[in-house]
């Protein structure tokens, strides 16, 4: 044993000099072989040199008797060169390759072969190199020479070179070797107490006596030694330590699963846990019992246990429940009818890798008939709201037509020749027709609201004169009642305002027309004033479960400019008991059932005032009591208007062409009319040749361009949007023409309702700006106001007559009875602009306008279509069709296409059927109506 460890192998003294003189015999090798390789390399170089010198001076001392045949002075200088040393052998060939010479080889032994490379090889017995070279006299060969060079001095050089080398490298390894054995046994002095102590603390001696420390390295081994030990020893402990806790924690764990067994086995509903085997780990009674598995499950594989379960789901693929990995909700139904929920969840351990799946199964087979039968309720519930909406929308449209008989005969005795006070008295009358239409049109608006179909339209509106217009409405009534109807409006209230003016006009004919009702003496206020921006407005009246949801078509923050307004409607009539006031903006209620007795009504008009409000991104509310009257108070989303923007008749205004003109009293003009769409240009041109205006027509910018260079004209209508050069080009193009042609006034007709393109139209140099379609009271207005701002210093147009309030007319057409479209959509056709073109245009020009609209529309809608398909831009598209369609009535039509103008790509694409359907039945619609002019 003692011996085994002293074996020098074994030591770390013997392995340390065996290593050492392995390195020092491999570097001595490689400098011996190294040096012998480079004196040979030396020597060779030396020979070859020699051989380069020989070969000149033979050839000197040759090329005279070669050339001259003299073979034995050959034979002298051959023997003379030989006995100099150094050469073995001269042999020379004359120039057909003949010996003639030779020296020092013998004559009947053929010449060895010239060596392509110095080499030590022995040939003969002998070290040589074999050179030949040729002897020429002026370029010209004469034979050659070859010789033999002695190498044996370098053969012998490389034997001493390699016998020192060997020496002095044995005797360099002796002295190393003695060297490093002193060496080794200084530094290994203390590794036998070091191993000594290791064997103790391998032994469990983990206090082994402390060895030597010193500031050599072996010291340091022994001090690292030593903090070794103790660190082993304070590990130790603290395992110890460690593993008793471990043994504490592992007993409360076991509690902690046998608690969490109990509650597990507690739960109603089933708790599954499977490993990644897909075999079960733990199962709950109310599991086995769910699905009655006989016998322990756990062990089992899950799909084999479900399979054999007593009440096995059967519309489920066993195998593919245990390969879901993710997490999943799905039901199933089980063998007796019961409907399953399971949720079906991953378990991960700490390195996000599956080890298995939880499973938690609940029977929700009452919960889910609960719902069916509440689902049936709602379908019944949504079944009979629709027939109302139906049934309303029906009676509207019914009652509709003779308001419209009434209306019509009404306007066509305003325009006869009646004394002051007769006609003064049919504006009321008309006047007070048209508040019974609105109230009309309060059903058919509840419809509206139910099915989401009320669209908010942008408008430049004279606030004061609407508010005089719904006044002068209702003061008849007032008057008979004795009471005084005022309004006021607060300084900071802009006088032209941007909103819905037709809404607004509905929701103060419903609150003064039922102040004016409920009053029976004292006064009705309207006040307007403007909200402060951080004042939070008012807190709106609620609404109820089943009234239609709205986005705010007028959001505050949708506008920079955008503001509240808030609107008072007090009166001094009976006022609302406190417990009706929380149902009072309910559908189809009143106050108490006495009201609807005494007053009438039906308990529709502050819902809908309700809905409008929110509409307009406000609200509304009221104070009241009994007996102390009652303050409406509501708001709306409104922007600052254009006052440039009034019309000098108010937009709502039905006027025909003919009184439209009259009203404005315009001289006749020479019009120039431009639009890329032929349908428009006759519109246009009807309804300025019915006013006694010379109308020229132009399809493209670039024409219209060169008809003002070309002609004279009075005023240009320039549509906006045309493919090439579009309007606002056109308009800058006229105003780079020279004087007096750049001065025309330009009037920019666009199917951009809102007021946004009208900053884009004055500054590329038009006058004016008219929505699309056009209305002959707003065009002519337009047109006089462009042309009385263009007209020289000291001349004007002649004033128009001054517009009654503005209240909404009807078109001056006998009634008729609606088409079957009309009736199922009663918003597809525009009346007011339907009536209009059925006034100016005669039935050729109609038959060929629809034929063109036939025939461009589907041409539009396809090409739209197919842009939408290739995900190009459609939006120009899309807008020829809205003011082509807006243009001839077609209103449905025309807003769908308004929609589409700024939608995606994909919205296109879904409502293709619906457009198309939307065309064809505004067709059918336009081609079963005929003009006035027949």
């Amino acid at each position: 044993m003692i011996l085994s460890r002293l074996a020098p192998w074994k030591t770390l003294r013997g392995r340390m000099l065996a290593a050492a003189m392995a390195v020092e015999a491999i570097m001595l090798t490689l400098l011996v072989a190294n040096s012998v390789r480079l004196l040979y390399g030396s020597l060779a170089e030396q020979a070859k040199l020699h051989a380069g010198q020989v070969a000149p001076v033979l050839n000197a001392a040759l090329v005279a008797p070669l050339a001259q045949r003299d073979h034995a002075t050959l034979q002298a200088v051959l023997d003379e060169s030989r006995s100099t040393g150094g050469i073995l052998y001269l042999a020379v060939s004359d120039s057909t390759g003949r010996l003639v010479a030779i020296s020092g080889w013998p004559r009947d032994r053929a010449l060895p072969d010239p060596d392509p490379a110095l080499t030590l090889d022995v040939k003969d017995g002998l070290a040589r190199y074999d050179v030949a070279v040729p002897v020429s006299l002026a370029g010209q060969k004469l034979g050659a020479v070859q010789f033999g060079l002695d190498l044996a001095h370098i053969v012998q050089a490389r034997r001493d070179l390699l016998t020192q080398g060997i020496a002095i490298a044995l005797s360099e390894i002796l002295l190393s070797a003695g060297l490093l054995t002193l060496l080794g046994l200084w530094l290994t002095r203390h590794l036998a107490a070091l191993a000594r102590a290791s064997e103790r603390v391998a032994a469990g001696d983990y206090s082994p006596p402390r060895l030597a420390e010193g500031d050599d390295d072996i010291g340091r081994l022994g001090a690292a030694f030593n903090t070794m030990s103790h660190a082993i020893k304070e590990r130790v402990d603290q395992l110890t330590v460690a593993l008793d806790e471990q043994e504490a924690l592992a007993h409360d764990m076991e509690q902690e699963r046998a608690r969490l067994s109990a509650l597990l086995s507690a739960m109603d509903f089933g708790v599954l846990f499977v490993g990644g085997d897909g075999r079960i780990a733990y199962a709950n009674p109310a599991f086995s019992c769910l699905f009655i598995i006989a016998g322990e499950p756990v062990g089992r594989r899950l799909d084999e246990t479900l399979a054999d379960a007593g009440n096995a789901p059967r519309d489920t693929d066993h195998a593919m429940l245990s390969a879901v990995d993710a997490d999943e909700r799905r039901e199933m139904t089980l063998t007796d009818g019961r409907i399953v929920g399971w949720h079906n969840v991953p378990v991960r351990n700490a390195a996000g890798a599956a080890i298995g799946k939880l499973w938690l199964c609940i029977d929700v087979t009452e919960p889910r008939r609960a719902a069916e039968q509440l689902l049936l309720a709602k379908e019944e519930a949504e079944a009979a709201s629709r027939s109302k909406t139906e049934f309303l929308a029906t009676v509207s449209h019914e009652l509709r037509t003779p308001m419209n008989g009434v209306l019509g005969n009404l306007a066509l005795l305003a325009d006869a020749p009646l004394p002051a006070e007769e006609k003064r008295l049919a504006d009321v009358a008309r006047r007070s027709a048209e508040a019974l239409l609105r109230l009309l049109d309060d059903i058919l608006d509840l419809s509206k609201l139910d099915a989401h179909r009320i669209e908010l339209e942008e408008a430049d509106c004279a606030l004061p004169r609407l508010i005089d217009g719904v006044l002068e409405v209702l003061r008849p009534n007032a008057t008979d009642k004795g009471l005084a109807l005022s309004a006021r409006l607060m300084p900071s209230v802009p006088e032209v305002i941007v909103t819905d003016p037709t809404r607004l006009r509905q929701i103060l004919l419903n609150l003064v027309g039922n102040a004016v009702k409920f009053t029976e003496d004292g006064h009705i206020a309207v006040r307007v004033r403007r909200l402060d921006p951080d004042s939070g407005g008012l807190t709106p009246a609620p609404v109820p479960a089943f009234a239609p949801a709205f986005a705010p078509a007028f959001a505050p923050c949708g506008h920079p400019e955008s503001f509240l307004l808030e609107f008072e409607v007090e009166d001094t009539g009976i006022g609302i008991a406190p417990d009706a006031v929380p149902s009072l903006f309910d559908r189809f209620t009143q106050a108490d059932s006495s009201i609807t007795r005494r007053y009438g009504g039906t308990g529709l008009g502050l819902a809908i005032c309700r809905d409008l409000c929110l509409l307009m991104g406000g609200g509304i509310a009221v104070d009241t009591a009994p007996g102390r009257g009652s303050v409406f108070r509501f708001t709306i989303v409104a922007r600052p208007g254009d006052p440039s923007a009034l019309r000098r008749v108010d937009p709502g205004h039905g006027m025909g062409v003919g009184e439209a003109a009259r009203v404005t009293a315009l001289p006749p003009l020479r019009i120039l009319a431009v639009d890329d769409i032929e349908v428009n240009r006759d519109i246009v041109r009807g309804i300025l040749e019915r006013a006694g205006h010379s109308v020229a027509l132009a399809a493209s910018g670039g024409e219209a361009v060169r008809m003002v260079r070309d002609r004279s004209f009075d005023l240009v209508l320039m549509d906006i949007q045309m493919p090439g050069m579009d309007g606002l080009t056109a308009t800058r193009r006229v105003r780079e023409l020279p004087e007096p042609k750049r001065r025309v006034p330009i009037l920019a007709l666009t199917a951009h309702a809102s007021g946004s393109s009208r900053p884009e139209c004055l500054s590329a140099g038009m006058n004016g700006f008219v929505t699309k379609p056009l209305r002959p009271t707003l065009l002519f207005a337009e047109m006089a106001s462009v042309l009385d701002a263009a007209a020289p210093a000291g001349t004007s147009l002649p004033e128009p007559a001054a517009p009654e309030i503005a209240v909404t007319d009807m078109p001056d057409l006998p009634a008729a009875d609606p088409s079957d479209a009309d009736l199922l959509d009663p918003d597809l056709l525009d009346e007011e602009q339907l009536s209009l073109l059925l006034e100016v245009l005669t039935a050729d020009d109609w038959s060929a306008s629809v034929d063109g609209f036939t025939d461009n529309g589907r041409k539009t809608i396809d090409g739209m279509v197919a842009q939408a398909r290739a995900g190009e831009p459609h939006d120009r598209t899309a807008h020829t069709l809205k003011g082509t369609s807006l243009n001839l009535g077609a209103a449905a039509l025309g807003r769908l296409a308004k929609e589409l103008e700024q939608a995606p790509s994909a919205a296109v694409l879904e409502q293709e059927d619906r457009l198309r359907g939307l065309f064809d039945r505004s067709l059918t619609a336009l081609r079963d109506r005929k003009p006035v002019n027949v």
